[in-house]
């Protein structure tokens, strides 16, 4: 009597390969069924003899956090081979120097830079190559230990120390720049404060100083001083006065 469990599923069925693999590889299906459309994150995978680095190509601020995918595969007879450009282990070679040349270019802007926006708009270009080169950095660890007698690979992960040490001192420098930058405004704006509070402080014992003068001329005209003197009410102006300034300068000032 035949079985109704169902259709007969075959034992086997391959998985699709990913657009971002070259079609020409052949990967091995332990490979192939870890990857997902796209490249994801920087990593490496260990199967059967191959290794697979997926790394990201130096970033960009206008890449929008889309990162290009840099493969290379190592397969168990030795060869290597790499995409998008070709040359294996050359290729990859090639990849760290171009994230050495943008770390060299970030070190000197920050050594221009003057202001906290030139401070400001290389922090844009500095964190996103720090946390990928930080993340290519454990993926060649982790390559350096799957193969631990592999020479190449062991310097490719020194390579990769050195690369993550300096960007990480070029971004420790414009941080630091950018915080001394901010300081030194706010203390020139500071300056330019008191400058102004100064400035005001003399037009105010200037108002304080002619102000009686002009009250004078306006109740006693512009008489000549011996008939000024000899108007009824002078004296008792000039006491009001001198008693009005006196009670003014012995109030106290309030202190914040």
């Amino acid at each position: 009597m035949p079985d109704d469990a169902g259709p007969v599923r075959p034992e086997h069925v391959e998985t699709k390969k990913p657009a971002f693999i070259p079609k020409s590889w052949d990967l091995p299906e332990s490979i192939r069924k870890r990857l997902g459309d796209a490249a994801g994150r920087q990593r490496l995978m260990d199967e059967d003899g191959h290794l697979l680095f997926i790394l990201h190509q130096s970033p960009e601020p206008e890449d929008d956090e889309v990162r290009k995918a840099v493969l290379i595969w190592g397969q168990p007879n030795g060869d290597w081979k790499s995409s998008p450009e070709g040359g294996g282990l050359a290729a990859l070679d090639a990849h760290m120097e171009s994230y050495r040349k943008n770390i060299h270019a970030l070190d000197e802007a920050v050594e221009g830079a003057k202001t906290p926006r030139q401070y400001f708009d290389i922090m844009k270009h500095v964190n996103p190559l720090l946390r990928a080169t930080r993340n290519m950095l454990a993926v060649m660890q982790e390559a350096r230990d799957a193969r631990p007698d592999e020479r190449r690979l062991i310097n490719f992960r020194d390579r990769a120390v050195d690369l993550e040490r300096a960007i990480d001192l070029v971004a420790t420098d414009a941080k630091n720049g950018m915080e001394f930058a901010l300081a030194e405004n706010t203390e020139e704006q500071s300056r330019f404060a008191y400058d102004a509070a100064m400035e005001a402080r003399k037009l105010n014992r200037l108002a304080a100083f002619f102000f009686p003068l002009a009250t004078l001329v306006a109740v006693f005209g512009m008489s000549p001083p011996n008939e000024v003197i000899r108007m009824p009410g002078f004296w008792l102006v000039v006491a009001a006065g001198i008693i009005a300034g006196l009670l003014i300068r012995m109030m106290p000032t309030s202190k914040r």
